[in-house]
């Protein structure tokens, strides 16, 4: 799974929730309505030779902050909370309702424990194994 289907993912679905509502990928240009996401943070950490952790962090954020109803967190924590992304459900692992400068916003994480597949070794050969005949001589 990639950034951009975890993105698409999360866009799909808001739009699914809020189907007259813009949602906007947050570029700094800005509509004055809507919803806006954005991908926070990305990291990937080892944990063990073979294992790896990927957390996302994606903000969202309510575009008129002097206008926001009253039910949006809940709307959001139920719409985000389980997304699908390519064909199966990916939960989220934490979220967060909070303020930053006056102005709310939802951060939910995303997290997914990868194993690297190693190549096949090779398969075992096939030994051919002969009878052999020892003869005794004497001396």
């Amino acid at each position: 799974m990639s950034i951009n289907h975890l993105t698409d993912s999360i866009s799909t679905t808001l739009t699914q929730h809020f189907p007259n509502i813009p949602i906007l990928p947050q570029t700094g240009t800005g509509s004055t309505s809507g919803i806006s996401y954005r991908l926070q943070s990305a990291q990937l950490t080892r944990e063990r030779s073979d294992r790896f952790v990927q957390s996302h962090a994606f903000e969202i954020r309510w575009l008129d902050p002097n206008d926001i109803p009253a039910t949006l967190p809940d709307e959001l924590f139920e719409a985000l909370e389980t997304i699908n992304v390519e064909g199966a459900p990916y939960r989220a692992t934490e979220m967060r309702w909070e303020t930053e400068n006056d102005t709310p916003r939802m951060l939910v994480y995303y997290t997914m424990r990868t194993t690297k597949v190693s190549e096949s070794a090779a398969t075992m050969q096939q030994m051919e194994q002969r009878p052999s005949t020892l003869k005794a001589t004497r001396e």
